[in-house]
């Protein structure tokens, strides 16, 4: 079914998106390290326990693949390390900019994505792609900081920034190597294996002074539900779909239906929290909800 892989997609950005407040007061109370540790160790334990259940069930998986159960962990561990790279970057990063910079800057992993994909194949992805590419960026920049709406204006790049942008990059090499492995891998599997690698790679970190004056703080119980959200839904469930969806969809077109995660973030914000939505951020939404649309139609290059 052709439609699945971006409805899947699609439900991906929500939960993402309702996550980045979640990530700001996570921020507050844990060191970037630990809340990448900790909220991708419950999600490879909730995918883990998943996997369990499927087996005493007897359910066979949505996608086996063609690799067997050990290539499913190898495609997760090399997925868990570009992962581990965006997640920590992105979380150093919100700790020294806004959620609105933090949400327009991760974005430009659509930008990023076709340029590696081009790279990848030695061929450009269609002018259509990268349209819609621009103007989903460009939505999303209405969204996030046009009329100072992430409370500040992004004049210079502070060291916020750059480690947003650094993790744009990072998150667009993680959907290239999904895009390799998906299509053969017990996603289910590789899912978990990703998160897992992700603690096992930032537990080191949580050495460090400022890591460990926090925790002993008591972080992990003030941050007890962001934790359970980014753990549960926005790592466990959220990635796995992710991996599903661009399992059935080119990483170039899956790259902009992602970016309806700031669409998501900002009407998350003003049906939860009430904050104000400006003309100018409506005609944000509408201008990557067309280009997630757009991006979808059948061309033959594609």
């Amino acid at each position: 079914m052709r439609a699945m892989g971006p409805l899947l997609l699609l439900l991906t950005t929500f939960i993402w998106g309702t996550a980045f407040l979640a990530q700001k007061y996570g921020a507050s109370e844990l060191g970037p390290f630990s809340m990448t540790v900790f909220r991708n160790l419950l999600g490879g334990g909730f995918l883990l326990a998943c996997i369990g259940a499927r087996r005493i069930w007897g359910a066979r998986p949505a996608m086996e693949g063609r690799g067997g159960v050990k290539y499913a962990i190898g495609a997760g561990f090399c997925c868990g390390v570009p992962l581990f790279a965006a997640m920590a970057t992105q979380q150093i990063g919100i700790s020294w900019t806004t959620p609105g910079i933090s949400a327009f800057l991760t974005t430009n992993y659509v930008l990023f994505v076709p340029l590696l994909a081009a790279i990848a194949t030695r061929r450009l992805p269609s002018l259509r792609v990268w349209i819609c590419a621009g103007a989903a960026l460009g939505g999303t920049y209405l969204i996030c900081l046009a009329g100072g709406a992430s409370g500040r204006n992004l004049d210079t790049l502070g060291k916020g920034e750059v480690w947003t942008l650094l993790c744009a990059f990072f998150f667009a090499v993680q959907m290239m190597v999904v895009d390799y492995f998906s299509k053969k891998s017990d996603l289910l599997v590789m899912s978990a294996v990703q998160l897992l690698t992700c603690s096992v790679l930032g537990a080191p970190f949580l050495l460090l002074p400022g890591e460990r004056a926090l925790l002993a703080a008591g972080g992990l119980l003030k941050a007890w539900l962001p934790l359970v959200y980014c753990g549960v839904f926005s790592s466990g469930i959220a990635y796995t779909l992710q991996n599903f969806g661009q399992a059935r969809t080119p990483p170039a077109l899956a790259a902009v239906m992602l970016s309806l995660e700031s669409v998501f973030g900002a009407l998350s914000g003003y049906v939860v929290l009430h904050d104000r939505l400006t003309a100018g951020q409506f005609a944000g939404c509408a201008l990557v909800f067309a280009a997630a649309l757009l991006v979808q139609l059948r061309v033959k290059r594609d």
